[in-house]
């Protein structure tokens, strides 16, 4: 026994010897990195151990050497993106390789489970055209490579490392790839012409709570709501940030896409409701503190983000519920620099939590990235905004709408489907609308002398059709603050 035991002594002194450099699962073979920058690159050896990085890009070696714990970090500056294949050598006197990498841009993407939900999709819940961006995966496999965070919780203790791989685009790495993040990445590549990585962390009923630590939580609710924030759901606050946010922290990224808002809005129970009053202020230091975290001091990286589409939430169709969860995800891009909403008016499912047209998410996503980020011209990506409204004398209303240069749609004469009108009772009718321009006429017999105007302010409406003429839906509106008339 004691000859077996000094046996395994000497193997684990061995191996300790001549152990490899070992890297956080985030850096690996198949990764993108982002281009054009001073990449972070990182891990543990022996302690006090010379490390010696070698990029195939650059003649220029990178040396440091890690400290009395083994910890290593340096800093490699990217070329511009291509679809150059390239290796990273890393040595403590043994290397280590990685290969098969590519420079281009990385975007973070993280929520709940209509962000997670894979292109294959769920049980009895599909993702529409699926089977076609699956089959022709292989295409993109020099395009697109993904990296899904497996789920873990932490609460306020951040972790070191995640469980993922970087994987390159092949139809059952597509298929088990969030679909949202795909088609992003989908047509951000065709578009740029140059690798997109992306890496997704989901959890499905997740709120906005988990995804930020306990210190940036602290700066935006009392103590008092966040005992109450732990009662609301399994997971507590700061769990998700610790567990999937801090292990990916250190990955240069170009910006961030955001799915989530049912578990604040409180789809389940008109119990859990509560947050519709400053989910905004949360979301806004979430992506403050995540900025920080990649090392973004100024508060501008791209930051776009879903409205969450109709559904009957707490059980009603004709509640007012979504509606004004809407408006305050509206508000959050009014105090979110560099943000983005991607209009989902016309794509939810009465029935359906996870509606199955992603597809056009993950486009009107990358619209606006391309817009606002990428500087591309000739189109309008925002949706279609209230802007103001006047009452006339023979009771139709004008309404003007942003964010339509082109003028509205549909157009000739086509009625405009989804608007309300009220008078002093404050009892809504269905109102007949047209389109001229960048404003829709409004009226309805019912109501000769309107006071207030709604659109689409329901969780379920029905068809709704008011849209630019770029085909991005506007986003639901009212003219009054009636929160208690449904």
């Amino acid at each position: 026994m004691k000859k077996l035991l000094v046996s395994i002594v000497a193997a684990c002194v061995c191996f300790s010897a001549s152990a490899k450099v070992v890297l956080p699962r985030i850096l690996g073979s198949n990764m993108v990195l982002q281009q054009q920058s001073e990449v972070n690159l990182w891990g543990k050896a022996d302690p006090d151990k010379k490390v010696t990085i070698c990029v195939s890009w650059s003649k220029d070696k990178v040396r440091t050497r890690s400290d009395k714990d083994g910890n290593w970090a340096v800093k490699v500056a990217t070329p511009s993106a291509s679809f150059d294949k390239h290796t990273i050598t890393i040595s403590d006197g043994e290397k280590l390789m990685l290969e098969n990498i590519l420079i281009g841009d990385v975007w973070v993407c993280v929520g709940q489970s209509n962000m997670e939900m894979p292109v294959q999709g769920y049980m009895h819940q599909p993702i529409e055209n699926s089977m076609t961006f699956i089959r022709r995966g292989s295409a993109m496999k020099d395009k697109i490579r993904m990296f899904t965070v497996k789920k873990a919780r932490s609460y306020d203790k951040d972790l070191d490392d995640c469980v993922g791989e970087w994987r390159e685009a092949a139809p059952q790495s597509v298929a088990e790839t969030s679909a949202v993040s795909y088609f992003f990445a989908h047509e951000l590549s065709h578009e740029l012409n140059y690798p997109i990585g992306i890496i997704t962390a989901g959890w499905g009923g997740s709120r906005v709570e988990a995804w930020m630590p306990l210190s940036a939580l602290r700066d935006v609710a009392t103590e008092e709501q966040i005992k109450h924030k732990h009662t609301l759901h399994p997971l507590t606050p700061s769990e998700l940030y610790c567990g999937m946010i801090a292990p990916v922290r250190n990955y240069n990224a170009k910006g961030f896409l955001w799915y989530q808002g049912e578990a604040n809005l409180g789809y389940q129970s008109l119990e859990y409701l509560g947050d519709i009053d400053h989910y905004d202020i949360m979301l806004a230091r979430m992506v403050r503190q995540w900025r920080e975290d990649w090392g973004d001091t100024e508060n501008k990286m791209p930051f776009y983000y879903v409205m969450i589409p109709s559904y009957y939430y707490c059980n009603s169709y004709t509640d007012t519920t979504l509606p004004l969860f809407v408006e305050c995800q509206e508000r959050a891009m009014d105090i979110i620099p560099n943000s983005g909403m991607a209009s989902t008016t016309d794509l939810g499912d009465a029935t359906c939590l996870h509606p199955p047209k992603k597809f056009e998410i993950g486009e009107r996503l990358a619209a606006l990235a391309m817009a606002q980020t990428y500087g591309c011209k000739g189109f309008e990506a925002k949706a279609p905004q209230y802007e103001s409204h006047e009452v006339q004398k023979d009771g139709k209303v004008k309404v003007k709408m942003k964010n339509a240069p082109m003028g509205l749609a549909p157009w000739s004469n086509v009625p405009v489907k989804g608007f309300e009108l009220a008078g002093e009772d404050r009892k809504f009718h269905p109102a007949e609308a047209r389109v001229w321009g960048s404003v829709v006429t409004v009226w309805s017999e019912k109501v000769p002398t309107p006071v207030a105007v709604r659109y689409a302010f329901r969780n379920v409406c029905g068809e709704v059709n008011l849209k630019n003429l770029f085909g991005v839906p506007a986003i639901p509106f009212r003219t009054d603050r009636w929160n208690d008339v449904k």
